[in-house]
């Protein structure tokens, strides 16, 4: 192979075209840091146990309303053989 200027201008140019791709200083500073990503962790350390929170009321809720609906039927079927019998 012989060392042309022609080679070290392909050369070059390969090494250029790799560059373009690379990060520059600008770029990494952009982009998220530990800090950050601690804080986004927290935020949805929050968001979860709210949402458990709500999860758990509600399945609360939803039992006592069925508990309710069983009561009521129960009363219901009492009024209902009561009205039949008389």
């Amino acid at each position: 192979m012989e060392l042309t200027k022609e080679y070290f201008d392909s050369q070059l140019g390969k090494l250029n075209n790799r560059m373009d791709g690379s990060a520059t200083k600008d770029d990494l500073l952009e982009l998220p840091t530990k800090q950050d990503f601690n804080a986004l962790k927290a935020s949805v350390d929050d968001i979860q146990e709210k949402v458990t929170r709500i999860d758990d009321r509600t399945d609360e809720d939803t039992r006592a309303a069925l508990k309710d609906i069983v009561s009521l039927r129960k009363r219901v079927t009492a009024l209902e053989k009561l009205i039949q019998a008389h």
